[in-house]
């Protein structure tokens, strides 16, 4: 019997499409064109990877969970660190080569930040009133002019209340939000935000939906500059929630099947981008129908990178085998059972 959730399936594909298209239009990103939606994508499409993410870390306190931290993020973080600041000591042609593991490359902070949310969460749960409590660091994290891109750690704390949200979500919560009247009005809704996007778009600061810059650093010292950050989260709680109301939840062909491979589009993007960055491909795109190709190119090279093929081929670098070096542990109940 096949129990495959295809809604979330689809919904990674679509997010992950999005960080693809987001991180090709990204040198552009202040053309007028391309702007709004630039903006509209980095209203919510981390924030909801990060909730997804969330939502697939229940089985906190099973025998192998801080192994499968292991063998999934912590070794593929240092195996992706590594290429990275190869490519980019090549690619750029830099006078030295640097490893700077604590500072995630680019792309990679997310995994550094999940190593760190994983980490935590054992101990976060068990905490009172964890949701406000994270939201309210997070808040005051951009006071802090330290709290930056060294360790991830503006990110880490300012994405957390969303992988937190999706640990306590429940799938029934979006299931009954699917109706006729929801779906209408979060199509318009979409729209919407794209009108007020492409209307004062040129008013926002797209730092403040990458969560890694003080409050400070972005013109605003005064004491009441959280509430920036509050609006970011409504933001993005709105928008994304619009969006989750609107994915199908059937299977879709190709769609549902390549929604499997969303941490492989992930990871080997950035090579690509990183390529045509430091080249001059980008000095090619200069009327507006060139620079909207971007857009038909990023879901292209998406759909390239989630064929199952490339999944056999790159398995052994981002899924690597540690049966051999890792133990096995027992879940706490064995344990607890095999000693009354």
């Amino acid at each position: 019997m096949n129990t495959r959730d295809y809604y979330f399936d689809n919904l990674k594909f679509l997010l992950v499409t999005l960080v693809v298209i987001g991180h090709l239009i990204e040198p552009l990103n202040e053309d007028p064109v391309l702007r709004p939606i630039y903006l509209m994508i980095y209203t919510f499409h981390i924030p909801l990877f990060v909730l997804i993410s969330g939502y697939f870390a229940k089985n906190i306190g099973s025998g192998n969970y801080l192994n499968k931290v292991i063998s999934r993020l912590i070794v593929p973080y240092l195996l992706f660190e590594s290429l990275y600041s190869l490519f980019d000591f090549w690619i750029y042609d830099r006078a030295e080569l640097k490893f700077s593991y604590f500072t995630p490359y680019w792309l990679m902070w997310f995994f550094l930040s999940m190593i760190l949310w994983k980490v935590a969460m054992p101990y976060i749960i068990r905490i009172r009133y964890a949701l406000p409590i994270v939201i309210g660091i997070a808040i005051l994290a951009g006071y802090a002019n330290d709290a930056q891109y060294y360790a991830s750690v503006s990110r880490t704390l300012v994405f957390f209340p969303f992988f937190l949200i999706g640990y306590y979500m429940d799938k029934s919560w979006i299931e009954k939000l699917r109706t006729t009247p929801m779906r209408i009005i979060s199509g318009v809704g979409l729209i919407l935000t794209y009108v007020i996007m492409s209307s004062y778009g040129y008013m926002y600061k797209k730092e403040w939906f990458f969560g890694s810059f003080s409050y400070e650093s972005l013109g605003h010292p005064e004491w009441s500059a959280g509430l920036y950050r509050v609006a970011v989260y409504v933001a993005a709680v709105l928008i994304g929630g619009m969006v989750m109301i609107l994915i199908p939840q059937r299977s879709l062909p190709w769609i549902s099947t390549m929604g499997t491979n969303t941490l492989y589009t992930y990871l080997l993007h950035g090579f690509i981008v990183l390529y045509l960055t430091a080249g001059d491909a980008y000095t090619h795109f200069t009327t507006t129908t060139e620079k909207l190709l971007l857009i038909p190119l990023g879901i292209m090279l998406t759909m390239v990178l989630s064929f199952s093929s490339i999944r056999y081929l790159f398995k052994w670098l981002v899924e690597p085998k540690m049966k051999l070096l890792l133990k096995h542990s027992q879940s706490r109940s064995n344990r607890k059972s095999q000693t009354e």
